[in-house]
């Protein structure tokens, strides 16, 4: 049985948390859910992919749902009125689904960071030893909130006495231990949401890009650090774990916990919604004028670096390659061939989307066109050139001649 509450002011009787948590938490969970589908559709249906990542995002909107089904179920035994006002079957049914709701809604804002640590891997490349500490914070961070949700239950023995009035406790740690000890991993997971939203800033400034493209860049990978202002703004509320008025005061981080949740799901989804908002952009609802010739032409290659998986940049992929085949099928049988591919680089990862049609033609040192257009706006390229080399002894008299051209 809780510690006895003090009298209750007459004029606090009618004071109700419940609706307003409710209507919270449904509201930011319905949003971090929308910008999951919209995730998964890029995903699923643009890129053909669906990895490690998504997975925790999914897992981590059903954990979401789960806090938000437990917190309702919470509300509907008594949580959000005082506890002075409320039956003993009321106190242990918003004790026990208050309780239970915190573990989906710990893992909602935990998975999450390793989403991005697996987002940002993959496009910011970074050292080996650098992958393991950014994975080491995120595990780490989950094992201390799990620990934190162990202290929680196991703070009296048998546990089930804490929301069981019926069962004697055999003996309780004092309840500041398990408040204090959750301070220190809610406050080591505001660290890491603030480490993983300013590193890809501090990657990009050491890019070759323009400006407003970095800026625009460390803004879409970096606004998980709204999360951090609302993991550091709910380690005020924790005080509430040893409320005497439990039912009434837990309300207040019930919501803190899903909304944290809500926006690292967010935060984790906005960097790769880049194609969606781009097909909306190239496709707006009224169709006329908006169609387009499928003969690439020199002035369409700027275009090419704001689509990502454009029609164009397919049939130029294909032209390529015909002319390629064309060429090895004249060959005779002396012919020696040497095929040299040079690969992009690891920056390119960051602009998969701008790569696809920057591409910059790399003329021989024989070839007859000297036309080559030099690098001046100082943008990425990702270049495949294929030089074929080959030599020809004609019947005729003629000596040895070797030609070498590239296609780039």
């Amino acid at each position: 049985m809780p510690a006895q509450p003090p009298p209750l002011d007459p004029s606090q009787v009618g004071e109700d948390k419940g609706s307003k948590t409710t209507t919270v938490i449904s509201i930011v969970a319905a949003l971090s859910t929308l910008f999951a589908v919209a995730r998964l559709w890029v995903r699923v249906r643009i890129m053909r992919q669906f990895q490690f990542d998504d997975l925790m995002i999914v897992v981590a909107v059903i954990c979401g749902w789960m806090s938000v089904g437990f917190s309702t179920a919470a509300v509907h035994s008594g949580s959000g009125r005082h506890i002075q006002t409320l039956t003993v079957e009321e106190i242990q049914g918003a004790i026990l689904f208050t309780l239970i709701g915190f573990v989906p809604g710990i893992l909602s804002f935990v998975l999450p960071k390793l989403a991005v640590v697996k987002l940002l891997s993959r496009l910011l490349n970074p050292s080996r030893s650098h992958l393991i500490w950014l994975w080491f914070m995120c595990i780490f961070c989950l094992l201390t909130m799990m620990g934190s949700v162990g202290m929680v239950f196991g703070q009296c023995q048998p546990s089930n006495s804490q929301w069981d009035f019926s069962v004697p406790a055999r003996f309780c740690w004092d309840k500041w231990i398990p408040v204090n000890y959750t301070r220190a991993v809610c406050a080591f997971s505001a660290f890491v949401d603030f480490y993983l939203s300013i590193y890809p800033g501090v990657v990009l400034c050491k890019i070759q890009l323009p400006t407003k493209k970095k800026v625009a860049l460390s803004a879409a990978l970096g606004i998980g650090s709204i999360s951090t202002v609302v993991a550091i703004y709910k380690i005020t509320v924790l005080d509430s774990l040893a409320s005497v008025d439990f039912t009434y005061d837990s309300c207040d981080l019930t919501i803190w916990t899903i909304v944290e949740g809500s926006v690292i799901i967010i935060a984790a989804c906005i960097p790769l919604l880049q194609p969606l908002l781009e097909r909306v952009r190239n496709h707006p609802w009224s169709t006329k004028g908006t169609s387009q010739s499928t003969n690439p032409t020199p002035s369409d290659h700027q275009g090419y670096a704001d689509i990502e998986l454009s029609d164009k940049s397919r049939i130029r992929k294909i032209r390529r390659k015909f002319e390629m085949d064309s060429v090895l099928a004249t060959r005779n049988n002396e012919e020696e061939i040497g095929v040299t591919t040079i690969p992009a680089g690891s920056q390119d990862r960051i602009l998969e989307h701008d790569e696809t049609g920057l591409v910059n033609p790399i003329t021989g040192s024989q070839s007859h066109d000297n036309s080559t257009p030099s690098n001046t706006d100082h943008k990425i390229y990702r270049s495949d050139e294929i030089r074929i080399s080959y030599a020809r002894d004609e019947e005729s008299g003629a000596g040895p001649h070797r030609y070498q051209d590239t296609w780039s």
